[in-house]
């Protein structure tokens, strides 16, 4: 059967956006020189400018109005944004196909994968600042950062599919941060997934969302304390990144999370947050799970940890980057952690 992506309400603003982006020009203007704060040793702190020039940025915007305009229209001819096939009703899990982990050369999760040079015998640290898309200057200061980080885009935010084409011109892996309906009544954001949606309608939102993201390597859960917990519900998302050939990276914001056994089911290649970075977002608190972060990544070989674009978060990241090598760690994108896990026999850690 074809289903109709629910990313169709995305109609009228993805149109308007070109000219948007003129209107725009001058706010691009303040955004030429990042500034990144840098603590001092001894006190006090420094600017670290990382030139982003306004023409990249510009180039980076008409790519993804480019490629977006290509998308709809292929949605609306009967191509691109179609699910094909997808599962029936809401019940059980929807048409989950159990197989090995998608591990070939020519999977789409490696061709769009960030190619890194492994330096053997380190204990290897994937990186992925959450929440990415919705403040530009923001997102321009993670982007400054050193490569390779994995940068997880909020699939609303307006300017988010022109920031990833940038991001992913920089260096950074990227992935989509998918709207998850969390416990309580905090609010995900639109179009996100939730318990009582069929199983055709979350492969809809997941497929809608991931056709603004060309670069993306797969998704990770934005929220979903509520939902990742349903195993029937994890189904189609995994049956939807399988037919993609894209990989899942659960956040873990329920301990009773069924993302790796829904992932392992389906053959969906995985990994799994380790350390949150800025729950308590200050300094001290970052640093602490920064070494947290070191701790783990020496006694298994590796480890994921997320966080958010903070200041305080920008600023740690900036000043303990640089010191990995001389503590004999590397910084790698999430799909090198994916891949190592692979080669050991596992989807999951």
């Amino acid at each position: 059967m074809k289903l109709a992506l629910p990313g169709i309400p995305f109609l009228a603003f993805l149109r308007a956006r070109r000219s948007a982006i003129v209107a725009g020009s001058l706010a691009l203007v303040l955004l030429a020189t990042l500034h990144v704060v840098v603590p001092r040793r001894g006190g006090g702190e420094d600017i670290a400018r990382v030139s982003l020039p306004e023409e990249e940025i510009e180039d980076a915007l008409d790519q993804a109005n480019a490629a977006e305009e290509a998308r709809l229209a292929a949605a609306r001819g009967g191509g691109q944004g179609v699910v094909q096939g997808a599962g029936q009703g809401g019940g059980g899990e929807a048409g989950a196909v159990a197989g090995p982990a998608i591990r070939a050369i020519d999977a789409e999760w490696e061709k769009r994968s960030v190619p890194v040079s492994l330096q053997p015998g380190r204990g290897y640290v994937a990186i992925v600042i959450d929440d990415m898309g919705l403040d530009r200057p923001r997102a321009m200061r993670a982007i400054g950062l050193p490569a390779p980080l994995t940068l997880s885009f909020l699939p609303y935010g307006r300017d988010a599919p022109a920031l990833a084409v940038l991001a992913r011109q920089r260096g950074h892996e990227i992935l989509l941060h998918m709207p998850m309906q969390p416990t309580g009544g905090e609010s995900p954001g639109p179009h996100a997934l939730t318990v009582d949606l069929a199983a055709v309608e979350i492969r809809g939102r997941v497929g809608a969302a991931l056709d603004r993201f060309g670069d993306a390597v797969g998704l990770n859960n934005h929220m979903g304390s509520r939902f990742t917990v349903d195993r029937r519900l994890m189904g189609p998302l995994m049956d939807e990144l399988r037919g993609r050939g894209l990989v899942f990276v659960d956040s873990r914001t329920a301990a009773e999370s069924q993302g790796s056994e829904a992932a392992g089911h389906a053959g969906v290649p995985m990994a799994m947050r380790d350390v949150f970075l800025d729950n308590e977002a200050t300094a001290d608190a970052i640093n602490r799970q920064l070494r947290e972060v070191e701790r783990i990544a020496r006694r298994r070989g590796h480890a994921v940890a997320i966080g958010h674009p903070h200041d305080a978060t920008f600023a740690a990241l900036a000043a303990w980057l640089p010191g990995l090598q001389e503590k004999g760690l590397q910084a790698v994108p999430v799909t090198t952690i994916i891949r190592r896990n692979l080669e050991r026999g596992r989807t999951a850690q």
